[in-house]
């Protein structure tokens, strides 16, 4: 099954871009645009879903490798009768 798409507010210089990689592939905008769709939509279903500890570990070492020294990089002290906020994943 197949189904249209409107997508508002595209900015010029995206459309722009848009037309031209379609030009340099042999495409109209729109197959070109579909094409772009498929591909993001292929590659996100692939990706495994990253972990919060993997997500926090990652953004840890980005941090050391931007420079930051380990014994600037450590928790905030937190009143004893503060709550972490919610969450929410999704």
């Amino acid at each position: 099954m197949t189904t249209s798409l409107l997508i508002r507010k595209l900015p010029e210089d995206v459309k722009e871009t848009l037309a031209k990689a379609a030009k340099a592939n042999g495409r109209s905008t729109e197959a070109q645009a579909r094409s772009v769709l498929e591909e993001f939509a292929a590659s996100w279903v692939e990706q495994p879903k990253e972990s919060m500890y993997d997500f926090f570990t990652r953004i840890r070492e980005e941090v050391l490798e931007g420079g930051i020294d380990e014994d600037e990089f450590q928790p905030m002290p937190r009143d004893k009768n503060e709550q972490p906020r919610p969450v929410d994943f999704e």
